[in-house]
């Protein structure tokens, strides 16, 4: 059996604009999560991320608040968990267009996901022979052909719903 893989590696799959744009879009407005992700949101915000001159992060200019946040996102698992939890609330409406195209592509799902109780074993690697991005791409868009996400979230939230990273699988 391979080793999971923490969640915050996901970081080597994203390019840094996005993982920007992640967070921009999850800081935006938390009335839209259930209550448990917007209290654990707020209070990992509070007590992890560090805003010079402010206090309370919350209460900083976006901008810093995400730049901020952005550094702990690279780096700590438990973070990266948080945030994703409430980035993939913002999408879950489209969830069971996503899961059967997956499982129309062979996909299966890892025990882990979609919920990462255990943000330090989190990814399996490895998508079904054959399988890439454009092909999951384009097999998501097929299914649900009034998706308003882009090809990166859709890449990202197909990675969230599977808990596989993209690669070979390793043995």
């Amino acid at each position: 059996m391979s080793e999971l893989r923490p969640l915050h590696v996901i970081n080597v799959f994203i390019e840094s604009w996005f993982r920007q744009e992640i967070i921009e879009n999850v800081l935006t407005d938390f009335s839209v999560y259930s209550d448990d992700v917007r209290k654990a949101l707020a209070e990992m915000l509070k007590t992890e991320v560090k805003v010079s001159g402010f206090r309370n992060p919350l209460t900083a200019p976006k901008r810093l608040l995400v730049r901020e946040a952005e550094k702990l996102f690279e780096t700590d698992p438990h973070f990266v968990k948080v945030i994703l939890d409430a980035w993939i609330q913002l999408y879950d409406k489209h969830s069971s267009a996503f899961d059967n195209a997956l499982k129309a592509l062979g996909f299966k799902t890892s025990t882990a996901a979609p919920n990462y109780e255990d943000p330090i074993n989190a990814f399996d690697q490895g998508w079904p022979e054959g399988i890439d991005y454009p092909k999951v791409i384009d097999a998501i868009r097929k299914e649900d052909e009034k998706l308003d996400m882009t090809d990166d979230q859709i890449s990202l939230y197909s990675i969230l719903r599977t808990g596989y990273l993209p690669g070979e699988k390793e043995e």
